[in-house]
């Protein structure tokens, strides 16, 4: 039960700040740590590729450096999906849609903070569709000025991990 209560908690380990607009792209940056399932210790973690893509194309790419860090300056007005890869760990996405944002008074830069921890599998279970369905979305909307989150969403995704450790846990008991 402390694993699921533990990888419940890995999906909502990320987090977005938007900051007032500064200069011409969307700067999106933060850090990548990598969570033990078994104590939920988050350790910094380099070498994580970084990768935004946008209708099946790739845009940008970054590694994490020292202490896990990443930054990258992107255009606005694009639906993106982030992609969180390390060999041995499990790919995360995350889908950021900023397609309308542009006012003009506004055409500057907007800052996304966005923190993900990643996690070894270890094959106990089958989480393989984290590789292919976000762990998250947020989308930007004009009228709020902001990037808002779909937290359905989120529960939603947070559930099937929940189920699926569920499943693995009881056929594991027998």
């Amino acid at each position: 039960m402390k694993r699921l209560a533990t990888l419940g908690f890995f999906l909502v380990s990320l987090m977005v700040f938007a900051q007032p607009p500064e200069g011409e792209m969307f700067n999106f940056f933060g850090k990548v740590t990598k969570m033990t399932i078994q104590d939920s210790v988050e350790k910094p973690l380099d070498g994580v590729l970084v990768e935004f893509w946008s209708n099946g194309k790739l845009i940008g790419s970054t590694t994490t450096a020292q202490k896990g860090k990443y930054t990258l300056n992107l255009p606005f007005q694009v639906s993106y999906t982030v992609m969180y890869k390390s060999q041995g760990l499990v790919t995360k996405l995350i889908e950021v849609n900023v397609e309308k944002f542009f006012d003009e008074a506004e055409k500057n830069m907007l800052k996304m903070q966005i923190d993900v921890a990643l996690f070894r599998n270890d094959g106990f279970a089958d989480l393989e569709f984290l590789s292919t369905e976000p762990v998250a979305k947020a989308t930007y909307i004009p009228r709020k000025k902001t990037l808002v989150w779909d937290e359905k969403y989120h529960q939603s995704m947070k559930n099937k991990v929940v189920d699926v450790l569920k499943k693995y846990d009881t056929a594991a008991k027998k």
